[in-house]
């Protein structure tokens, strides 16, 4: 597990290691780095390495979940600002994982992309999220599901958009994802001969 810095310095520290991981991932796979390769890149003791993380699997956790904390949409209120519409969020969100290319490249390297989905569904999500943003009338935890559920799919997309070199705009990719989170699987039951 990785450790929940109290202070600005120490977060910063922490933050300065996970880039680090990163930096060596552009260059070589994710299992052939080393703690201690790491440590040494750093230029500090290796046992201050576990200060921060218990294991390397942890520092590449918090990379991942600490990027995805990066994006404002999920986490600020933006209640508030005029011309709000979900597909301006999620173009805003595809944008974000265009600027983001580099930690997707060196994931993919490692054949690790799929870790986006997997620490999606253990990510804190009641810690983080402002799930009224989205749920305001649902219970927590059924929310909090839903939202799982919901923005697994939508990461699951984005890997598959990023596979293909971005190739869709980011305006269309928010088309296809506001599809895909406002309406539901089945919008037609009743045509289909199927209930509730």
């Amino acid at each position: 597990m990785y450790k929940i810095c109290k202070t600005e310095s120490s977060a910063r520290r922490q933050r300065e290691i996970e880039n680090c991981l990163l930096e060596l991932m552009s260059i070589k796979r994710y299992e052939d780095i080393t703690i201690t390769e790491l440590s040494e890149k750093m230029n500090m003791p290796r046992k201050a390495f576990y200060r921060y993380f218990d294991s390397k699997d942890d520092a590449l956790y918090a990379l991942i979940d600490h990027t995805m904390a990066e994006y404002s949409g999920f986490t600020v209120d933006k209640s508030q600002e005029p011309n709000r519409s979900l597909r301006r969020e999620l173009e805003e969100y595809f944008k974000f994982w265009i600027s983001k290319q580099y930690l997707l490249n060196a994931l993919d390297r490692s054949g690790l992309v799929g870790t986006l989905i997997e620490r999606n569904i253990s990510y804190p999500v009641k810690d983080v999220i402002m799930l009224e943003k989205f749920l305001p009338d649902e219970d927590r935890d059924i929310s909090e599901s839903i939202f799982k559920f919901a923005f697994s799919g939508l990461v699951y997309t984005m890997i598959n958009w990023y596979r293909d070199g971005f190739a869709t705009s980011t305006q269309d990719m928010a088309k296809v994802a506001c599809r895909m989170l406002r309406e539901p699987l089945f919008p037609n039951l009743s045509k289909l001969g199927i209930g509730e």
